[in-house]
């Protein structure tokens, strides 16, 4: 597994995926193709891609459009002895549709095996997680906001709110089971605030982020981000700002909020999570 901590003379001095302390990369590569259109004209590819094309190309020997798995590292979690959170496969998208049910199953039952970790997975491919018999206890459910760009092809405003309301609508499928849900809005490129307030109590965590493309940083909307912080405090929805936000000026107070944390004008301390979810076992 990987440590998103950077530490320097001791010192944390930055995060990789701030919202983690760990990735665990059973399964890479993915087939979703997606991309982001930059305010100044460019396409930024998946960070995922760029890292597997880039320094990971060893472990990519047919492209990043296929599905790898690595056996040697399903007992990861196991050697991390000290309660941490998790991201699964921030290398892949665990239910893609590409992805085996025997694939999944062996994750989730090292997700229930490792009982003191809480693990994070993040997907593109929603209503595949409605065909999941049970969830481990301690993976928090969460889905991505949609690309501009999916599939080889161009997706219409009409079409990214059509997939955001199906990811929403699973959302609550998913936490009235039990699971802890959460959504990705990394980058926040347009005003999703109406669509989030059509499903309350879709979800329990929302993780917000600029557009970036390598070292290039395009901050949201203003209004974008203060509309869709406006309904997550309605909601009560915690709110972690990534790092990239910082400067924004909709981004203030900063926040850093975890499940569990109850916002409130009057408490705006960083609080870690003390939620543990009430889902059941694991998988089809």
């Amino acid at each position: 597994m990987n440590k998103q901590l950077k530490i320097r003379d001791g010192k944390v001095v930055g995060r990789g995926i701030e919202w983690c302390d760990l990735t665990w990369n059973y399964m890479g590569g993915c087939e979703h193709r997606c991309a982001w259109d930059m305010p100044n004209g460019e396409r930024a590819i998946c960070y995922a891609k760029d890292v597997a094309m880039g320094v990971a190309q060893p472990f990519y020997p047919h492209g990043f459009e296929h599905h790898y798995t690595h056996p040697d590292r399903i007992d990861e979690p196991f050697r991390a002895k000290h309660p941490a959170r998790i991201f699964v496969d921030s290398m892949s998208d665990m239910f893609g549709h590409w992805v085996p049910a025997a694939d999944i199953n062996l994750m989730c039952d090292a997700m229930d095996t490792a009982h003191w970790h809480t693990f994070l997975s993040l997907t593109k491919n929603a209503p595949r997680l409605l065909q999941m018999a049970r969830f481990p206890k301690n993976l928090h459910v969460g889905v991505s906001a949609p690309p501009d760009h999916m599939w080889g092809h161009a997706l219409s405003p009409q079409g990214k709110a059509k997939m955001l309301r199906k990811a929403l609508y699973t959302l609550q499928q998913v936490r009235a089971r039990g699971a802890l849900t959460w959504l990705s809005a990394e980058p926040l490129s347009w005003d999703i605030a109406p669509i989030l307030a059509e499903y309350p109590s879709a979800m329990e965590w929302i993780v917000i982020g600029a557009a970036t493309n390598g070292a290039q940083r395009f901050m949201p909307d203003a209004q974008h981000l203060a509309n869709l912080l406006a309904e997550c405090d309605a909601q009560m929805i915690p709110v972690f700002f990534k790092g990239n936000l910082a400067g924004h000026p909709a981004a203030s107070p900063w926040r850093e909020f975890y499940p569990g944390y109850v916002p409130s004008p009057w408490n705006t301390a960083p609080s870690p999570s003390t939620l543990q979810p009430s889902g059941v076992g694991h998988a089809y």
